[in-house]
């Protein structure tokens, strides 16, 4: 205590060096200054959130392809930090119960003990081996490499606030938490447009764990400084507090974790949602976390941004999430006019997608402050809020891919906010005092709750019809659709995975074995196919992405077709529900299935001398970038004939991987051919293939087929780094015109 170091320090005058450590006496010995302690303690908040968020896109884009590229890598990742959060703000109360000395010490032990996990880059003994879920090691990967720094900066902020509140004499707390997120925010928008252009992850990592120990310097002079000024500021808060202590009771301690919850769904429900189908990298994690801090911060700062008028927020809310919830239904609908088309390309569908899920935890974080209750119990309001998030975490990462066979967490956690919202604008029209305006509320809020419970009724779900079996896993949802079973000529059966068709089959007699979709005899794959015939030997192909087997249609007695998937159930599903792997097999040719990490399988495999290999391993219409590296295509070399051919399918609604490929073959010494196909209306689609090969007999008998001018000046613009395992960057290839 003060007086101890008073003691301390007089024994040290009668040393030869009193006279210099005289001058050191004021430092250690006087009682910081309001401004300065506040300044610090800012300080301190900033960096703590900007490392609590920064981490978060550093450690899941390190680890993003040793488990598939999948969105469920990140949706876990968040699982783990909303868990670890929630430790942190258990701790954070737990430790405002014990002597301030006890409190000091135990902090300044944990957070010494955190620099022993310095640096935070993952070790490669993680990758998995197997086909395994992969959630239960990504969450032991976490904690064995971020775990206790995580913990430690999850504590920072309930802490600082209790510090803030003790040693800052009539100092508002909460406008400290707004602070809090917007150091979150900046970290979180800072990384895919400033830090993952500019170094790779290894880099960043290492620049994170340098960064964390000035953190935590900091923290520790925080700790002394609280020491110093908290005793005698505590007690004229404390009297100042007690008039307004509240005491919440149980309802409102149930509603401080059930908001959160339901943001929390909303928010990892909406990044599934655009990652699925889009692409699985830090732009699409980080926009909609970056709106989700944002709300915290507009709903914290003062209560004139929504406390005070919540009918601003809660009234479009409600029109939004009833157009968000039904608008795939709508589209359905013969009496929906074709020209009235809110979604004219997918950057309006993010936008529209990114606009409900803000205003949704606007209302979830907007109501949770008008909860909020004396800093008395700021941390245990934080413990509960974090347990809220935790729990909606589990829910979208544990639950929701068990219970549902499809992404329906985010049409129903919309639906459960607009209800939520529903009732707000309820009680506000009680509350107005006007009858007239009353009157005219309550009809408004009458007629929108009614036609809204009925028309949500009456649509339901997305339409099922005609699919026979959905199943959902970590690495995605499939989906097999049957049309016109009762009809032998027209009968066919089509895969999807998320809203991306991956291989359909006619069951009529003569088209059985014809390759459809994506595999036709025009494409590229299957010109590269095409070319194995003249060869009276077997031939061996490599297939990453079964998809419904539909390049296997291409095989013939003596051949070997080895097909690797990371995703269990798509073998079970093409063998079971399709008939071009068992045709394989009945033609005389052989049947390899790999079920594992199709990269990871490659490396541990010996060299498998392919003549082909085709490249189609897509989550929806994402791709898994680990599988499109230079390091990458290093592997698949090595598994190649010298005059193999590497078929890449770029075929993508959202990004333009064909410069990327170009560039990547030629650092290869590869040359390139490029086929591009239309859709016939029927059983092919449109594609796009890029063959890379030094076959010189194959490359003089294929002539390139390029798109149409506009697209190829569009690609000329692009300017893609050939992408390392270290550095890549979807952000540079995504398709931004909004034509």
């Amino acid at each position: 205590d003060a007086e101890g170091l008073r003691r301390c320090f007089g024994r040290i005058s009668s040393f030869p060096c009193s006279g210099r450590c005289d001058s050191l006496r004021p430092i250690f010995m006087s009682r910081p200054s309001q401004p300065l302690y506040i300044l610090v303690l800012s300080l301190l908040t900033l960096t703590s959130a900007f490392l609590l968020f920064q981490v978060q896109p550093v450690i899941s884009k390190f680890i993003l392809p040793w488990f598939g590229g999948s969105p469920g890598v990140w949706t876990t990742c968040m699982l783990f930090f909303q868990i670890v959060l929630f430790l942190g703000y258990t701790y954070a109360h737990l430790l405002g119960k014990l002597p301030r000395k006890v409190q000091a010490v135990l902090h300044a032990c944990l957070l010494l003990a955190a620099l022993v996990f310095l640096p935070i880059t993952p070790d490669e003994s993680w990758k998995p081996t197997g086909s395994e879920d992969p959630s239960g090691r990504i969450l032991m990967l976490l904690m064995m490499t971020v775990g206790l720094p995580y913990f430690v900066l999850s504590s920072t902020s309930p802490l600082v606030q209790v510090w803030f509140t003790r040693g800052a004499a009539g100092a508002n707390p909460w406008r400290l938490y707004a602070l809090s997120n917007i150091g979150s925010l900046v970290a979180l928008l800072s990384f895919p447009f400033f830090f993952e252009p500019r170094w790779d992850v290894v880099w960043l990592s290492k620049a994170w764990s340098g960064l964390f120990v000035v953190g935590m310097l900091l923290c520790l002079l925080a700790l002394w400084m609280d020491f110093q000024r908290g005793g005698t500021v505590q007690d004229a808060n404390a009297s100042a507090e007690s008039a307004a202590d509240d005491h919440p009771g149980l309802w409102r301690r149930v509603l401080w974790m059930l908001l959160p919850a339901m943001a929390s769904v909303v928010l990892l429900a909406a990044t599934n949602h655009v990652c699925q189908d889009v692409a699985v990298i830090p732009f699409m994690w980080v926009v909609p976390l970056s709106l989700y801090l944002l709300t915290f911060v507009i709903c914290f700062e003062h209560e004139r941004w929504y406390a005070r008028f919540p009918a601003l927020w809660a009234a479009p809310a409600l029109v939004v999430l009833f157009v968000t919830c039904t608008w795939d239904q709508l589209n359905d609908y013969s009496w929906w006019p074709d020209e009235l088309d809110l979604m004219p390309n997918y950057l309006f569908e993010l936008g529209w997608a990114f606009g409900a899920m803000f205003l949704a935890c606007m209302i979830c974080h907007g109501e949770l402050t008008r909860l909020k209750p004396s800093p008395k119990h700021l941390t245990s309001f934080y413990l509960h809020m974090s347990a809220g998030g935790a729990l909606g975490g589990l829910f979208v990462s544990l639950v929701a891919p068990r219970l549902f066979a499809r992404h329906s967490e985010w049409p129903g956690g919309l639906i459960a906010v607009f209800l939520l919202t529903f009732v707000v604008l309820l009680v506000l029209s009680w509350q107005v005092k006007s009858r007239a305006v009353k009157s005219a509320l309550f009809a408004l809020v009458g007629i929108a709750g009614a036609s809204g419970a009925l028309f949500m009724g009456k649509l339901g779900w997305k339409s099922t019809e005609g699919k026979i079996v959905m199943l959902r896993n970590f690495y995605g949802t499939l989906a097999v659709t049957e049309w016109s079973p009762e009809d032998p000529a027209s009968h066919s059966r089509e895969l999807s995975n998320g809203g991306i068709i991956h291989g359909q089959q006619n069951f009529a007699p003569e088209y059985r074995g014809d390759p459809t979709s994506y595999y036709g005899h025009e494409t590229g794959v299957g010109k590269a196919l095409d070319s194995l015939k003249s060869r009276p030997d077997g031939v061996r192909v490599g297939i990453v992405g079964m998809g419904a087997g539909t390049a296997a249609c291409y095989a013939r007695s003596g051949d070997t077709y080895r097909f690797y998937d990371i995703n269990p159930d798509v073998p079970r599903v093409a063998q079971k529900y399709f008939t071009y792997l068992p045709d394989l097999e009945k033609r005389g040719a052989k049947l390899e299935i790999v079920v594992s990490d199709a990269r990871l399988a490659l490396e541990r495999e010996e060299p498998q001398q392919f003549d082909v290999l085709l490249l189609d391993a897509f989550s929806g219409d994402s791709v898994p970038a680990h599988l499109l590296t230079k390091e990458a295509f290093e592997i698949y070399r090595r598994h190649m004939k010298p005059d193999g051919i590497i078929a890449v399918h770029v075929t993508n609604s959202y990004l333009r991987l064909a410069p990327l490929m170009a560039k990547t073959a030629a650092e290869l010494g590869y040359k390139t051919r490029r086929i591009t196909t239309e859709s016939d209306g029927g059983d092919h689609d449109s594609t796009d293939y890029m063959l890379l090969t030094n076959n010189e007999t194959f490359l003089a008998a294929t002539e390139d087929v390029l798109p149409d001018e506009d697209e190829l000046k569009m690609e000329a613009k692009v300017n893609a780094r050939v992408w390392t395992d270290k550095r890549h960057d979807l952000f540079q290839i995504l398709m931004m015109e909004l034509e």
